[in-house]
């Protein structure tokens, strides 16, 4: 595979400073290549769910799709524009969003939902909510709660 991203130097003024310019050299395919591997890792994703296990790593992705850690690396920034972590954090989230909206939360405690769901540590689990979904996981519950609350009276009315 090309490499995706390329360094030239040029001389950019008569002084003969050097400006380092990073261009994309996305090739047709490169970039198809790289979308199948980020279609790989999304079903991988899917049906596996190795995000619930808080240790699982870019290499253990690696060795499951038999692929290598650079092209994970690639067409996950192709494809989302972010590092691994916050990949794999954003699918965690979004399991923990599906368990509340399934009223998890009243049938079971918020660390058996977000340990589940791959975190570890409360404060790295309300970090992350926050920093993905733009809101506390407490905002969040309110908010369902209220919308409950509005459909149900919406049926009574």
């Amino acid at each position: 595979m090309n490499i995706i991203n390329q360094v030239k130097i040029r001389k950019s003024n008569s002084l003969g400073a050097d400006t380092v310019i990073v261009e994309n050299s996305h090739t047709e395919q490169d970039i198809e290549k790289l979308n199948k591997l980020y279609d790989n890792i999304t079903t991988y994703l899917h049906e596996k769910k190795p995000y619930c296990d808080p240790d699982f790593t870019i290499s253990q992705l690696s060795e499951a799709i038999d692929s290598n850690i650079t092209y994970i690396s690639k067409a996950i920034k192709l494809n989302k524009d972010v590092n691994f972590n916050i990949f794999i954090n954003s699918y965690r989230i979004d399991m923990v969003k599906e368990m509340l909206n399934n009223d998890y939360q009243n049938k079971y405690t918020m660390r058996y939902i977000y340990t589940s769901s791959g975190f570890r540590h409360q404060s790295t689990f309300n970090k992350v909510f926050k920093q993905i979904s733009g809101v506390t996981p407490s905002e969040y519950i309110k908010k369902l709660e209220l919308d409950r609350h509005k459909d149900e009276k919406a049926v009574l009315d």
